[in-house]
C-alpha cells in the first residue's frame, strides 16, 4: 500500500509511520515546515501546509490511502489552554481532503477524531461529558464533529477513529471497539496507530464510519 500520513511528526502519527514502514508499505509523510521530524528510512517527506490544496495534492499523487493523525495543538492539558493551531484546523483539513482526494484517485481515509465527539457523547460518563464541552476542549470537539460531517457528506471511503483518553507507551495489541468512555478509560497511542493501520489495510469498504476505540483486556488483534 502507498500511504500518505498527515501528522507524522506527532506521537500517534510517528507510531503509524514506523509501523507502516515495518509492514512493507510505501509511506509519504506531509509535515509542517517547522515540525521536528526524523523520518524512518525509505519514507518520502514533503514539507508544507496541509491546508494548502496544491501541497496536499502533490503529496497525495500516486497514493492508495490517507492516514490523518492531525489534531489541534494546545499549550497545555487544561480545558482552557490556548490554541497553538487554528481552532478550525480539522474542518479545514477535511475540506481540503474532500476536494483533493477524488482528483488524485484516492478514496480511502482513516482520521483520528475523539471519544465524545458528536453522538458518541452519549457513551461517555458525566465527567467526560463535562470535559468534552469545557473551554477550548469543547471548541476542538466541535471542530472534529465538523470534520466528520464533511467526510460523511463526501463519497470517500472514510473512517473516524474516536479514541478514549490517550496514553504513551509501546503497543500492547489490546485496542478495540468499546461501548463506554469512563473516567479511567485509556488507550495507548501506539495501539491506536496499529489499529488504524489495520483498518487501512482491509480490502473491503468501511461499513461503520466511526468507532469508539479503547483498551480491551484479554483481547488481541
Amino acid at each position: 500500500m502507498k500511504l500518505l500520513v498527515l501528522g507524522a511528526s506527532g506521537a500517534t502519527g510517528g507510531w503509524l509511520t514506523r509501523m507502516a514502514v515495518q509492514a512493507g508499505h510505501e509511506v509519504t509523510a506531509l509535515v509542517r515546515p517547522g515540525a521536528k521530524f526524523v523520518a524512518p528510512p525509505s519514507v518520502r517527506v514533503v514539507r508544507g501546509d496541509v491546508l494548502d490544496g496544491s501541497t496536499l495534492a502533490a503529496a497525495m499523487d500516486g497514493q492508495d490511502a490517507v492516514a490523518c493523525c492531525l489534531g489541534i495543538r494546545r499549550a497545555g492539558k487544561a480545558p482552557w489552554s490556548a490554541f497553538l493551531s487554528p481552532p478550525d484546523l480539522m474542518a479545514g483539513v477535511a475540506g481540503v481532503l474532500v476536494s483533493a482526494m477524488p482528483g488524485a484517485g484516492v478514496r480511502r481515509v482513516v482520521a483520528i477524531s475523539a471519544g465524545g465527539v458528536a453522538e458518541s457523547i452519549t457513551q461517555c460518563s458525566g465527567v467526560i461529558r463535562w470535559m468534552a464541552g469545557a473551554g477550548n476542549v469543547g471548541v476542538a470537539y466541535r471542530d472534529l464533529a465538523e470534520m466528520e460531517r464533511q467526510l460523511s457528506a463526501s463519497r470517500l471511503d472514510w473512517l473516524a477513529v474516536r479514541p478514549v483518553t490517550l496514553m504513551n507507551g509501546p503497543p500492547t495489541g489490546l485496542a478495540g471497539k468499546v461501548d463506554r468512555y469512563g473516567l479511567f478509560s485509556i488507550v495507548r497511542r501506539s495501539d491506536v496507530a496499529a489499529w488504524m493501520l489495520g483498518a487501512l489495510s482491509r480490502p473491503t469498504p468501511f461499513v461503520e464510519q466511526t468507532v469508539l476505540l479503547g483498551t480491551i483486556v484479554g483481547h488481541r488483534e
